[in-house]
């Protein structure tokens, strides 16, 4: 791993954090987007080693290329640089959805020589930009790789040690069951949180302003994420359609039985409900942070 050069595309938060968590690693970083400004400041700060006017000049000395751009962007730039990209070299991404991104983008590459594995670390804030960036954000995250028959196993090693380097945590899973999977999590979780901010806070200015008063830390706590990027989110559902579709559908089968619950007057069931779901949180925090 020593010594290979690594190439991100994209400087946001992601882009971004990941330079700064590749700092002293070993390897070299190179870095672009398309404002030159943020090149320039991103390799005055060392979040990269490395920058260029031309992208095409990038690629052709990559190792391994992280394309950390929104999922439109991916498959464009994969599309529009397949000929640019060292040949031999591994492709990785870190788009929320996988099925719609390796369809796409690993038979263009594959032209070329070049080998294409979808990546998706469970890292982020709802925050943008490469002024949010944290050196820490992949420390423990969980990261998704989507490896097909066509990846040999010694590709799929060198990108989970790259991971590994950042503190992540690389876990292999297939395409269908990553989409169904973060759907049902962070896909849903985004949905619900839209919802409810819209179901509170839209509505007559005699009632938002005693409701935003009313509203404390539980409403701010599960709204958090209603302030991320609209096109990127309207851009992960869009991807990822069916999916999400799906996991709303099993949300409103939940909401519908609580309603039914309450509108009954069967407040023992509804504790037991609220029990239910406090023991399956309180597992699922155990589980994930050993609390």
């Amino acid at each position: 791993m020593k010594n290979k050069k690594i190439v991100i595309i994209g400087l946001g938060l992601l882009g971004a954090s990941l330079g700064m968590a590749l700092k002293g690693k070993g390897y070299e970083r190179l870095g672009w987007t398309r404002r030159k400004e943020i090149r320039e400041s991103q390799l005055a700060l060392g979040v990269i080693d490395k920058t260029a006017e031309s992208i095409e000049d990038l690629l052709k000395e990559a190792d391994l290329t992280v394309l950390c751009l929104p999922i439109p962007q991916i498959i464009e730039y994969c599309s529009k640089f397949a000929q640019y990209f060292k040949k031999g070299s591994i492709v990785t991404d870190v788009g929320s959805v996988k099925e719609v991104i390796v369809d796409s983008v690993e038979p263009l590459l594959k032209k070329h020589g070049v080998h294409f594995i979808g990546s998706h670390p469970m890292a982020g804030t709802e925050k943008s930009g490469p002024e949010a960036a944290k050196k820490d954000l992949y420390d423990n995250a969980v990261v998704f790789i989507t490896p097909t028959t066509d990846n040999p196993e010694s590709d799929i090693s060198f990108l989970e040690q790259f991971w590994q380097s950042v503190n992540a945590r690389p876990i292999r899973t297939g395409l269908v069951e990553h989409d169904n999977m973060v759907a049902h999590t962070s896909h849903l979780s985004h949905i619900l949180s839209l919802a409810l901010t819209l179901t509170v806070l839209e509505c007559e200015n005699d009632k938002k302003k005693w409701r935003q008063l009313a509203a404390s830390s539980g409403f701010r706590d599960v709204t958090r994420v209603t302030s991320s990027s609209p096109q990127m989110w309207r851009e992960i559902i869009e991807n990822n359609q069916s999916e999400a579709i799906d996991s709303i559908k099993g949300c409103e089968n939940r909401l519908k039985e609580l309603r039914k619950i309450i509108e009954q007057k069967k407040y023992d069931l509804l504790q037991d409900e609220f029990t239910k779901g406090k023991t399956l949180r309180d597992d699922w925090m155990k589980f994930k942070y050993g609390k």
